[in-house]
């Protein structure tokens, strides 16, 4: 006896590319009169097409999934079965039926679960490119269905959203949060609304469905997730998206951190709630066609409306959850391995190329590689003319610094005794990346004191790194004094030369005062250089001679920074504010330098700091 009504003769969409050969699911979305949606989805019956085991069935459990390849698809069921059982326009089919009613809230309630029956003609195949302009065109017959269900969507994201989910969208880069938390690419033909349409309708019938299963008491494969507690809260993650959305490098560092922090899901026959999604009960069946699990569940549900018994023991069900579980983390890690030695051929290769073309990451990997080996003159010519032009970053030092051929100490002492100079305040950084990538090691120990009258004091600093004391550093501010002093300890490491004074040698002849810092005024709106001074004083003249504007300009934030040291001055200082909503942020910077003051707007929070120490620098020679 099986359980089959369909009482609605609405139009299913079946939303897809339009070379999809594989269509798993359909569904209509109709507003109702008190606010709301009537929602129903039908995912293609495949445990009435692939009998339990049938060659077709044996063949999915080998493959577990779909693999979509740049040149071909291979068909997890084989394309005889997958045509057979796929959703079209044109044939009827079997399914399984969610319905449901969806709050204005984004809850789905009254939630049916139950064999469905898909007559010819019902379904409309829907690419994912048409999405957008039939939804800005009334007239298309498709445009009221759709607008309903693009409603609908927005209202489930932002009841996710709300939840607590990471449920993040950017369709113009081409990025999404998938399930576990994870940053994915978007296929560029997927990255329409349609596309968001899609993801939020099947997770709310996976969800639905694994909270059926629940109270019915039926034990099916539930999608757990676990959660890190060093992975951070949801808005914080938003907000760190957003700001490093215009800058590839920072998104692509926080992509990683997040792939590092995350816990794989896992498919068990116990629900334990999905993190990533803040979901109570989860589950796979809206890709039957696509993925084992899913036909799995449905076998499972099919024989529970149809009174039958389960097509899997209790240990069953557990061992096929376990094998499935280990050959993804055996796939990740396998995908991983292999990128990782493309990725190595690829460094090696471009080792022996011009250095000078290679950008920023590149050349960083190419010094990783080699910093094992003997330096090469070719590599100690790149690297001496990236430190004059200003082109070293942290991490390039830190991974210099780790070579321990003798090669290698005059060009880093090179590189050490230049930044000392040009970026005093980039010594704090190498020592905290090298630092996380040798967490074995002890950390750098800071020693302080300080001299003089509290009206005029004097601070020394000295720094242990790996063992090794640098000399003690007099600055008249502790910050530049610590700065200096965590560059001396890495370049007293490299030679071996120890330190052993317990005490700074405090110089004989008193230091002229440190020059005040007047409060500041009321914020300034001004889009570039402020027409009124920020400062209640008349901005200081700052000593330019011999300093030239494209050096500046190379890396403003740093110039300016030893261009107050230099004169006496304090520290240039930062405001932010941000605008917009959390997936569209904008960062002001406004930044402060002896009275003179500077503004700049980018989508990125380093970017806005960088554009408005840049247009200070502009002013500054301008004046000047």
């Amino acid at each position: 006896m099986t359980s089959s009504t369909v009482t609605d003769v609405s139009t299913l969409l079946m939303i897809d590319s339009a070379a999809a050969r594989d269509r798993d699911d359909a569904f209509s979305v109709i507003p109702l009169g008190g606010g709301g949606w009537a929602v129903e989805v039908h995912i293609a019956g495949v445990a009435d097409i692939v009998e339990l085991g049938s060659v077709a069935d044996e063949q999915a459990f080998l493959r577990a999934q779909t693999r979509y390849l740049r040149s071909r698809t291979i068909a997890m069921l084989g394309e005889t079965a997958e045509q057979a059982a796929t959703l079209t326009s044109d044939s009827r089919r079997t399914s399984l039926r969610v319905t449901g009613t969806l709050t204005p809230d984004g809850q789905l309630v009254d939630v049916t679960v139950g064999r469905g029956q898909i007559p010819s003609g019902r379904c409309v195949a829907v690419d994912h490119a048409e999405v957008p302009g039939i939804l800005t065109d009334p007239a298309h017959p498709l445009h009221r269905p759709l607008a309903a269900a693009d409603a609908a969507a927005q209202t489930l994201l932002t009841a996710r959203r709300d939840g607590g989910a990471l449920a993040f969208y950017d369709l113009t880069r081409g990025w999404a949060a998938n399930e576990d938390g994870a940053i994915v690419a978007i296929a560029a033909e997927l990255r329409t609304v349609a596309y968001v349409i899609v993801q939020e309708m099947m997770i709310a019938t996976n969800e639905a469905v694994a909270l059926w299963c629940v109270e019915q008491g039926l034990p099916i494969l539930f999608r757990n997730h676990r959660p890190n507690p060093v992975a951070g809260s949801t808005d914080e993650l938003m907000h760190e998206i957003a700001a490093a959305a215009g800058d590839p490098d920072l998104f692509a560092k926080l992509r990683g951190r997040l792939l590092s922090t995350l816990r794989a899901a896992s498919y068990d026959p116990t629900v334990h709630g999905h993190n990533g999604l803040r979901l109570s009960a989860y589950t796979h069946v809206t890709s039957p066609l696509r993925r084992v699990a899913d036909l799995i569940n449905q076998r499972i549900i099919f024989a529970h409306l149809d009174r039958c018994p389960g097509p899997y023991t209790g240990e069953q069900l557990a061992a096929l959850g376990a094998d499935l579980n280990r050959r993804t983390r055996a796939a990740r890690e396998a995908k991983k391995n292999h990128f990782k030695h493309a990725d190595q051929r690829v460094v090696a290769e471009q080792a022996t190329a011009d250095l000078s073309a290679l950008d920023g990451r590149r050349f960083h990997k190419v010094v990783k590689a080699e910093a094992a080996a003997p330096l090469r003159a070719e590599l100690a010519a790149e690297l001496a003319r990236r430190v004059d032009a200003d082109l070293l970053t942290a991490p390039d030092v830190a991974v210099l610094i780790d070579a321990a051929d003798p090669s290698w100490l005059p060009l880093q002492l090179r590189v050490l005794d230049t930044l000392t100079d040009s970026h005093p305040e980039m010594g704090p950084s190498v020592v905290s990346v090298w630092r996380q990538t040798h967490p074995d090691q002890p950390p750098t120990d800071l020693e302080t004191r300080q001299n003089g009258a509290d009206h005029n004091p004097l601070f020394a600093a000295r720094a242990t790194h790996q063992g090794i004391r640098g000399p003690w550093t007099i600055a008249a501010a502790k910050k530049p004094a610590e700065q200096a002093t965590l560059w001396a300890a890495v370049r007293a490491q490299l030679t071996g030369t120890d330190h052993p004074d317990p005490e700074p040698e405090w110089p004989t002849t008193p230091q002229p005062p440190e020059p005040s810092t007047p409060p500041p005024a009321p914020e300034d709106s001004g889009s570039t250089i402020s027409a009124e001074p920020h400062r209640r004083t008349a901005p200081a003249a700052l000593n330019l001679d011999g300093a030239k504007k494209s050096k500046a300009l190379s890396n403003p934030t740093a110039w300016l920074m030893s261009l107050a040291q230099n004169n006496n001055q304090a520290p240039p200082e930062w405001e932010f504010h941000t605008d917009g909503p959390a997936h569209a942020l904008r960062f002001t910077a406004t930044v402060h330098l002896a009275g003179h003051t500077a503004t700049a707007t980018a989508t990125a929070k380093t970017a806005a700091k960088t554009a408005s120490a840049a247009a200070l620098v502009e002013a500054l020679f301008t004046q000047h």
